[in-house]
């Protein structure tokens, strides 16, 4: 597991009674949820993508193979991976600082909705481009936890408050994201988090693929029967 992963101390947790996340219960833990609150800037590293535009450093032509995430590679709170683009950068500690950690959070600071996504541990060598704000938190649950946060209709509308409208896309500073307020639970529920996040993200996938793997066996088994039907009553072959 990856070095950034918090390790459990305790037994998984489940949500309880329908209260939402203002209550956690697990063996031995049931109290208040929320124990503090503090400003993302406080407890992550708040920057903007590399830019790759004019004379930057991310503009320069170089031989280190990396992946791009950009605003179009987030889609239902993830990172889509199949479409992530592969491109060249010069190699040098300026733009090793943008390389993306597992568990770091990517927010758009450019566009029509509030998106945000956390980078998987199978994401490899990948960079955000500069529409995206990369938020680096020390520990992975606590990257759950914000990616979490930031997702959920409170945490959108705490950034949607902080972006300013354009033409056609709201933007987002860095440091106003850094500035926003976040509720914390406390280190030990946070590490309980991170297993319940894990498990349902996981569960959601699960449950995702075999919505697909159904839709597509029926789609074909209807084609299937409709072509069977067709051939015995000597219609027209389909084509």
């Amino acid at each position: 597991m990856n070095a950034l992963r918090t390790q459990p101390t305790a037994s998984a947790p489940r949500l309880t009674g329908g209260r939402g996340w203002s209550s956690l219960h697990c063996e031995g833990v049931s109290r208040p949820l929320i124990d503090m609150k503090l400003r993302i800037g406080d407890i992550a590293t708040v920057r903007q993508g590399l830019s790759r535009s004019g004379r930057s450093m991310g503009a320069r032509p170089g031989v280190a193979r990396v992946l791009l995430v950009s605003g179009t590679n987030i889609q239902d709170d993830q990172i889509v991976e199949a479409g992530l683009e592969t491109i060249l950068i010069h190699e040098s500690e300026f733009t090793a600082k943008h390389l993306l950690r597992p568990y770091d959070v990517v927010v758009t600071g450019k566009s029509t909705a509030v998106k945000a996504a956390y980078v998987s541990p199978t994401i490899g060598g990948a960079i955000a481009n500069s529409t995206l704000i990369v938020v680096s938190p020390q520990d992975a649950d606590m990257g759950l936890y914000l990616w979490w946060f930031l997702t959920s209709r409170e945490g959108r509308r705490a950034v949607e408050s902080r972006m300013v409208a354009g033409i056609t896309l709201s933007s987002l500073l860095p440091s106003a994201l850094a500035d926003m307020e976040v509720p914390l639970p406390s280190p030990a529920q946070l590490r309980l988090l991170g297993q319940l996040i894990e498990a349902s993200e996981q569960a959601y996938r699960t449950a995702i693929e075999a919505a697909r793997i159904r839709r597509s066996a029926v789609r074909d088994y209807l084609m299937q029967r409709l072509r069977e039907s067709n051939s015995r009553q000597g219609a027209t072959q389909w084509r």
